[in-house]
């Protein structure tokens, strides 16, 4: 069930956030709260670290990376990208 649950998330996840960002560093943020909580419960993981990097722009297109750790130790890559002003998309790069 994991492997679909994975495809899924390998097309892209969008997330709609709520509120009015003002930097890049909400956007990074907001991304670490959210792989952490949903995206975890989606893959069947629990993480026990998560880090973004800060997007260069709030521009939509803009992609940053973030990286999560899991409770077995696997290694968790992620492609965000700014997809609508307030909106990101999660991409899974590579799973343990």
């Amino acid at each position: 069930m994991l492997h679909s649950r994975l495809a899924v998330l390998a097309l892209g996840t969008t997330v709609m956030l709520t509120g009015c960002f003002t930097t890049s560093a909400d956007y990074q943020r907001d991304a670490e709260k959210y792989i952490d909580s949903d995206v975890a419960d989606v893959v069947g993981a629990e993480f026990v670290s998560v880090a973004c990097e800060e997007p260069r722009t709030q521009d939509v297109g803009e992609h940053f990376a973030c990286s999560a750790v899991d409770g077995d130790g696997g290694d968790w890559v992620f492609d965000l990208v700014i997809s609508a002003k307030n909106e990101f998309t999660v991409n899974l790069d590579r799973g343990p």
